[in-house]
């Protein structure tokens, strides 16, 4: 009964789908990325680690946002296209100015390919910020229906 109560709340649901998915997608573009100061493929591992416990983060407050500007958190049950939207937008934004902090001004890593000139990030995690979003919502409505849906 508890386990139940506690698999039916959006965010960490939200948050399970977006880690999963977001981890693939992490381990995937690692190789186009150089880490600085990380000599070992554990401290690389950690890191990816922590990038997908952020875009986790990323997608709850994303969630939130969408949330606050259509007054209820069910909208996740059965999503409009102005909602998925937004919720990707904003993850986006946020992974746009992260990258580019991250890259120019804390040096965490820099990139080894598909740079974007005047940014001086790579396009990847913006690729990332566009395709993901969508699917981690389709997957968490998809679990929080689960057969009443169908």
């Amino acid at each position: 009964m508890i386990l139940s109560r506690i698999l039916a709340i959006p965010e960490l649901i939200l948050f399970l789908f977006a880690f999963l998915v977001h981890f693939v997608y992490e381990v995937w573009q690692a190789p186009y990325f150089v880490f600085y100061d990380m000599p070992s493929l554990a401290s690389k591992i950690n890191y990816i680690t922590h990038c997908t416990i952020g875009d986790g983060i990323i997608s709850v407050i994303s969630f939130w946002v969408v949330s606050l500007l259509f007054r209820t958190r069910k909208w996740i049950l059965d999503p409009m296209g102005k909602q998925i939207l937004l919720f990707t937008a904003a993850g986006w934004l946020y992974t746009f100015i992260s990258e580019i902090y991250r890259i120019k001004i804390a040096k965490l890593y820099g990139i080894s390919a598909f740079n974007i000139p005047f940014f001086e990030t790579s396009w990847l995690p913006l690729v990332q910020w566009l395709i993901l979003p969508p699917l981690v919502i389709f997957l968490t409505e998809r679990h929080l229906r689960g057969e009443k849906k169908r």
